[in-house]
């Protein structure tokens, strides 16, 4: 009678979790068709509207009437940045930098600094690359600050709207939480040894999805509320000009940069000189003796 109760109770178990996961399933399927269904909504006029899947419906009031529904329009948006700029000091730019995102609640997620060198007159230039996390809310904050210690030479922006994405995974950790209760209760009212591995199996099997999916969200939530910026910064001596600039000016800057360049060029020369005296003796030495044994054999010849 015991073993004939423990079939009829596993065949109940097996029944129950095969239809408690077709159930998630179709709750999921349902959830990612309702988002998808109040993502191509329409108004009266044929202008497209977006609404997202979670509202909530006002009941109908005294008079009979409908209440106006509240709508949650807010989107999942991931907002990713690129920008490269110039600066004339790079320690100053950023500490300025590194002191807004302290300020703005934002954080460096990597930096990598490059401090360059010197030697024999040739310059490479510093620079940094930066990733940064900045709430989203107060992204144009930081990208005044920016703009205002930089010179920027290229911005690009990309937004991804996850918006379906976050709906259909909360929709499936609905159902796998629905179906972890009632796997509980399963637990709680079997009798063998059998029915309660069963049970506990597929238990561990909802929990660790359920870890998974809620991994994910934190994921999209931490991507959406922090914006990603792609910041390079080249430590420069003149800005690149953003802007076309008359003949007038190009002859004159130009005129000027030629100046500099020949100055520059005759001050590397004398340091050439200097760094290499050593050098340069031994040589007018070696050609002095070479001269002397040219011209003695010289006289030979002619005597």
């Amino acid at each position: 009678m015991k073993k004939c109760i423990g079939v009829k109770v596993l065949t109940g178990v097996l029944t129950a979790a095969f239809l408690l996961s077709g159930c998630g399933s179709s709750k999921s399927d349902s959830g990612y068709m309702e988002a998808a269904a109040t993502e191509e909504a329409y108004d009266s006029n044929g202008v497209y509207e977006y609404k997202t899947a979670d509202f909530a419906e006002e009941p109908v009031n005294a008079s009979g009437t409908e209440s106006q529904q509240v709508v949650d329009t807010s989107r999942k948006l991931i907002t990713t940045m690129n920008i490269s700029a110039e600066a004339e000091n790079l320690d100053d730019v950023l500490g300025s930098v590194n002191n807004k995102i302290k300020e703005l609640g934002g954080y460096v997620e990597s930096s990598n600094i490059y401090n360059g060198s010197r030697y024999s007159g040739r310059t490479i230039t510093r620079d940094a690359s930066l990733t940064i996390r900045i709430p989203a809310n107060k992204l144009d904050s930081f990208l005044e600050t920016v703009e205002g210690v930089t010179n920027i030479t290229n911005k690009s922006q990309n937004v991804e709207d996850v918006t379906l994405q976050y709906v259909d995974t909360e929709s499936r950790k609905k159902a796998l939480r629905a179906e972890e209760d009632r796997l509980l209760e399963i637990v709680e009212s079997a009798e063998t040894v059998e029915d309660i591995i069963t049970v506990e199996s597929r238990l561990s099997e909802v929990r660790y999805e359920l870890e998974s999916i809620e991994s994910k969200l934190r994921t999209y939530d931490n991507k959406v509320n922090y914006s990603t910026i792609y910041l390079d910064i080249t430590e420069v001596t003149k800005f690149t000009p953003v802007e076309e600039k008359s003949a007038g000016k190009r002859m004159a800057e130009g005129f000027i940069d030629s100046c500099k360049s020949v100055l520059h060029a005759i001050s590397e020369l004398f340091i050439w000189i200097v760094i290499h005296i050593p050098q340069l003796f031994i040589l007018a030495v070696f050609v002095t003796v070479i001269i002397l044994v040219a011209r003695k054999a010289s006289k030979k010849k002619k005597s």
